[in-house]
């Protein structure tokens, strides 16, 4: 029984936690959080799936953690979670089959988490640097992908997981009868199988995984690495989905066959897969996310603004949503309008800095590189597109980007280029540094010798 002085302070955090998300996560990921044990040193929450406990771990444990300090709650920072079915139960519950959440024969829900629209096909940012990804997760879902299997690799942040979550919604949305989707990290496949051997409950986790999984998306599989019981189990399961032509996604950071200790026998079921990658994404479609993610929230920023944070934060989705997330804090706590002054502060924050600037300003790099080049201000700025002069412009326009926190618009105007000129000027001199080893040598040159002086 959870003392009601700690009901109170768990409502405490929540009001505090409402104001600190969005409504949509507010409602999707936080109101279902219920207190399970708060005493002896422990503060146990309880989710209704595994898969619900996971994610909040992963994406609010700052925020929740933050809100139960300000509640009141000594022990925030080591914020246990548990299964609702079993977080009364203990480990001598009298009702094993709640201990094993999912592990009937024919479950009558899938494992997917009520997230709402929130992971959808529809509101995926599709971009140059994912839109194969995009593509073979429809087909997949219409049956035109030419097989039954996809593999999804990228970097941590830039969609795997949004991208699978559609794909369940969609395959659940595409039938008249829904299809049993098992969504699951291969982490919860290892621990569910873990449980099943030490509580007998081996053939009800077969049956499962092996029959009444309709479509099986199995994240981060690259945990199986070393696990050879439990990879061996997968290859048996995988055959038999195989077999009964069921749908399977799975994701990782890498390709099956770079994921290291995985057994050959599993290598060679998931190269059956259609592999599909998704790579960082480019300013235009960083732009887009940040666009779209400011409209979901009904935050109103200023376009240069959205531009500074593309063109600064360019490898993890989630980071650019967190940037939004604490300038829409500042904005709020502070009165503060949103600019970019304040943009640049917060990067200095988040990212410890956004360049070595050293003193350095636009028209000094220009000046500088127009020197190395032999070339007048005037020249850099005019309409002129020799080729020396074309150089100049591109390595000026790229290492004021490297060297400065000057947005692109900025540095544009300076060397007489609009915002979209300067973007493909540094998107082109990046190419040509890859065919091009005395360019990139005079760019390591010029780069030194800016920061020397």
């Amino acid at each position: 029984m959870v003392e009601e002085a700690s009901e109170s302070r768990w409502g405490l955090a929540k009001n505090t936690l409402a104001g600190m998300l969005s409504p949509d996560n507010f409602h999707t990921w936080i109101e279902p959080l219920k207190i399970s044990q708060a005493e002896g040193g422990r503060l146990v929450l309880a989710g209704p799936n595994p898969f619900f406990n996971n994610w909040v771990k992963t994406k609010f444990i700052n925020e929740l953690s933050a809100a139960l300090t300000t509640a009141g709650f000594e022990y925030s920072d080591t914020v246990e979670f548990v299964t609702e079915a079993a977080s009364f139960g203990g480990p001598e519950s009298s009702a094993p089959a709640q201990e094993a959440p999912g592990l009937s024969a024919a479950p009558a829900a899938s494992l997917l988490p009520h997230s709402g629209d929130r992971f959808t096909f529809e509101n995926f940012v599709v971009g140059n640097s994912n839109r194969y990804a995009h593509s073979a997760a429809q087909a997949l879902v219409t049956g035109d992908l030419g097989a039954d299997a996809l593999f999804i690799t990228s970097d941590h942040g830039l969609g795997k997981s949004h991208l699978s979550l559609a794909l369940g919604r969609a395959f659940q949305q595409s039938r008249q009868r829904p299809p049993h989707v098992f969504y699951l990290t291969a982490e919860e496949f290892t621990n569910e199988m873990t449980h099943a051997i030490k509580h007998g409950l081996m053939e009800e986790f077969k049956t499962k995984y092996r029959q009444a999984c309709d479509v099986l998306v199995l994240e981060e599989v690259q945990f199986l690495a070393g696990k050879d019981k439990i990879q061996a189990e997968l290859v048996f399961t995988l055959d038999c989905l195989i077999e009964r032509k069921r749908k399977m996604v799975f994701t990782s950071p890498q390709a099956p066959k770079a994921i290291p200790r995985l057994a050959s026998s599993l290598k060679s079921r998931l190269a059956t897969a259609v592999l599909s990658r998704i790579n960082p994404p480019d300013a235009e479609t960083r732009l887009k996310i940040l666009q779209q993610k400011a409209k979901a929230v009904n935050f109103n920023v200023p376009r240069d603004v959205l531009e500074y944070l593309a063109e600064r934060v360019t490898t993890d989705v989630r980071q650019l949503e967190n940037c939004l997330v604490s300038l829409r804090a500042e904005s709020q706590l502070l009165g503060r309008q949103v600019d970019l002054d304040m943009a640049r502060e917060l990067l200095t924050h988040i990212l410890g800095g956004d360049g070595p600037e050293n003193g350095l300003n636009l028209l000094a790099i220009r000046d500088h590189v127009g020197r190395h080049y032999q070339v007048e201000a005037m020249e850099m700025t005019s309409k002129s597109r020799t080729a020396r002069l074309n150089e100049a412009r591109a390595m000026g326009i790229y290492l004021a980007h490297k060297l400065t926190s000057r947005t692109l618009e900025e540095i544009g105007r300076t060397f007489g280029r609009s915002h979209s000129s300067a973007i493909y000027a540094c998107h082109k001199f990046e190419q040509q540094l890859q065919k091009d080893p005395k360019l990139a040598g005079r760019l390591d040159f010029l780069h030194r010798k800016l920061l020397e002086a």
